[in-house]
């Protein structure tokens, strides 16, 4: 591990990143320890499982071998699978409390929030090269930094343990963009882009290039829905119906895949694979439909959907 940080052939931006990933590594491993430590659930055993396995796999992952990340990811799988990942009794602030806090930060709580995206458009523009989930990093940094500024009373243990409760409301949930992120490398290796293309090369009619947005487009969008990750799908879409029905009869490579991408984001509105998006908000909101997210989305996504659909049909000769 010490090598990595001092390669001098490794950037700072990699090594910036691998320190995001040991810090939201080690903080999964302290979340499965309070589990055990606390045992405020009967399922602490196998919460504890996840969430240390998990923090093992995300921390180190850069440096185990791959059989040993694969076995500690289907031991994280086991207890999520059999829906033994439960939340403790981690109690929320009381109302008081939230309004005595209220009074003390006001609005000015939304700084720390729209940190990431500020500080990620930053990085891109300022720091070519660097990676922008960097973004996330400082802005965590930052915005830490300015809690404790507006309320003494935030300490380390403020952090760790409401940090701890927000990923226990989160559950099992949490993992599913990891692995999810994984399946289009997957896939493609698997050929499942090209069982895609002797599908449609039976079903969509050859030579007629807005038959073949059409269905790109709708694919990317439903495939997103079932796979819950836009990039999972690009690659898949692109290489079975992309590139043999709409970039090989002449179209633009550049406009097609960036509005392609724009149509799986209008899958990902719709599907509760894309938890972080869909599931997760309603938990923090405490809503009682977990889908009513989906459902408000659910004409927004359509409409953007034929939108978009126009809008490549448009730029075809581009």
């Amino acid at each position: 591990m010490l090598s990595y940080f001092t390669n001098p052939e490794i950037t700072v931006s990699n090594k910036l990143v691998q320190i995001m990933y040991l810090l939201s590594g080690l903080f999964c491993i302290y979340c499965g320890v309070r589990a055990w430590m606390k045992k405020d659930t009967k399922y602490y055993i196998p919460t504890g499982l996840f969430w240390a396995t998990l923090g093992v796999v995300v921390a180190f992952g850069q440096w185990l071998p791959p059989l040993v990340s694969g076995i500690l990811v289907a031991i994280t799988c086991v207890p999520a699978a059999l829906k033994m990942v439960k939340r403790g009794n981690l109690q929320s602030p009381s109302k008081e409390e939230q309004q005595k806090n209220f009074q003390k930060i006001g609005m000015k709580i939304f700084i720390p929030a729209f940190g990431a995206g500020i500080f990620s458009i930053l990085i891109s523009v300022f720091l070519k090269g660097w990676s922008s989930l960097l973004g996330s990093l400082f802005a965590t940094i930052v915005g830490v930094i300015l809690l404790v500024i507006w309320n003494k009373e935030n300490k380390a243990m403020t952090f760790l343990e409401e940090g701890r409760r927000f990923l226990d409301m989160t559950s099992a949930v949490y993992i599913m963009p990891l692995l999810l992120s994984c399946l289009g490398a997957i896939f493609t290796k698997a050929g499942v882009g090209d069982a895609f293309a002797n599908i449609f090369g039976k079903i969509i009619p050859s030579g007629n290039v807005y038959i073949g947005i059409i269905a790109y487009a709708v694919g990317m969008m439903l495939f997103t829905i079932i796979m819950g990750n836009a990039f999972a799908a690009i690659t898949v879409m692109t290489v079975g119906i992309g590139v043999p029905f709409v970039m090989s009869l002449g179209a633009n490579p550049l406009y097609m895949v960036t509005l392609a991408m724009t149509c799986g984001y209008c899958g990902t509105l719709l599907t509760p694979m894309a938890a972080n998006f869909n599931i997760v908000p309603g938990v923090y909101l405490e809503v009682k439909d977990k889908y009513s997210i989906i459902k408000m989305q659910a004409i927004p996504s359509i409409l953007m959907l034929v939108f978009q659909i126009v809008y490549m049909c448009l730029m075809v000769n581009a």
